[in-house]
């Protein structure tokens, strides 16, 4: 059980060292337009690796701390709670090794998301873009976003695997 404990610690600390990530360094930088989401990233791996419980609190969580850095009067907390609740919700038949399943919900999410926020901005300021540019700011933040996801569930898997055969008693399905 305390294996158990230490391995959830090391994941958690793993998360919360992206989240520093995407708020000290890359918020301010743009490729293409797009701003990377490692926050989205963190939401997708815990709702997928961790149920619809962690996941769905995860999202809600770490939604009310973005708004409450950034200032956007509940924004991000209702665009990560959805999404991670609809990530918690596709859950079902997920493995941890399958990348074209984990592309496919990082299209999901990064799609969900985006049109979320593009919603809830029509909602508070009635300027509205064009849907085509919509659809080319989902196409590059998804892309962008699959690369990255890609990169952190691998770390991550890592990790996990390196705990199973050093510490024990928590095997990576």
């Amino acid at each position: 059980m305390l294996k158990k404990f230490l391995t959830f610690v090391y994941i958690v600390l793993f998360i919360f060292i992206i989240f520093l990530f995407q708020t000290m360094i890359i918020d301010g930088k743009e490729l293409f337009g797009i701003k990377p989401n490692l926050i989205l990233i963190t939401v997708i791996v815990a709702s997928l690796w961790y149920g619809a419980y962690v996941g769905v609190t995860y999202s809600l969580i770490i939604g009310i701390i973005t708004d409450l850095i950034f200032g956007n009067y509940g924004t991000f907390t209702i665009c990560y709670f959805i999404t991670g609740t609809v990530i918690s919700l596709i859950n079902n038949n997920y493995r941890k090794e399958n990348k074209i399943a984990l592309v496919y919900v990082t299209l999901i999410a990064s799609s969900i998301f985006e049109i979320l926020q593009y919603f809830i901005h029509l909602i508070n300021t009635g300027i509205y873009s064009n849907i085509f540019t919509l659809l080319i700011h989902i196409v590059l933040s998804s892309l962008l976003n699959i690369i990255i996801v890609y990169i952190v569930h691998s770390l991550l898997y890592k990790l996990l695997r390196y705990f199973d055969k050093n510490i024990g008693d928590y095997s990576v399905k």
